[in-house]
């Protein structure tokens, strides 16, 4: 008779056991990026807001909006007028596939040029390298390159790769 309390005593207090929860360092990384391109997305230099969503521990996806300056593409060699300036409004949305903090980046990113140009809006892939910490505070690095596939035939400066640099939050 002991034998068979025993047996359901410990059948059923298996039941209201419950496994701890593990925490994957991934679902705590920061959110939130605030970078400074250098070259690349059609501008010389600009400003972004970045929002991360997480897929799971090796995949996440990046929004990006920003602002930047550039400049019509001349060759002065005599003098002549200055180049036009212009406005950028970059953006891309990419997938991010690794590992803890490095990852290959993935995406399609565009950029709308306000000023006297006869293109106003460029699309094309992005692809590159990002360096995505998991604390807050820390620096976040993109090296990438794009090429754009609509409105490619622009007068503006265009450089096919970038370096960006920021903090996450």
């Amino acid at each position: 008779m002991k034998r068979i309390f025993l047996t359901v005593f410990f059948a059923i207090s298996g039941i209201f056991l419950f496994a701890q929860n593990k925490r994957d360092t991934t679902n705590i990384r920061p959110l939130n990026n605030f970078n400074l391109n250098i070259l690349g997305e059609a501008s010389i230099i600009s400003i972004n807001y970045e929002r991360l969503f997480l897929i799971n521990s090796r995949f996440f996806l990046t929004g990006q909006l920003g602002i930047g300056y550039n400049e019509e593409f001349q060759l002065n060699l005599f003098g002549g007028p200055p180049p036009e300036k212009y406005r950028i409004i970059s953006h891309h949305i990419t997938g991010n596939l690794g590992k803890r903090r490095h990852f290959l980046e993935f995406g399609l990113g565009g950029a709308i040029i306000t000023g006297n140009t006869n293109k106003h809006y460029l699309l094309g892939p992005i692809v590159g390298y990002r360096l995505q910490p998991l604390k807050s505070n820390r620096i976040n690095l993109r090296i990438f390159g794009s090429i754009p596939v609509i409105g490619f035939e622009t007068d503006i400066m265009y450089i096919p790769f970038g370096l960006s640099l920021g903090v996450c939050f």
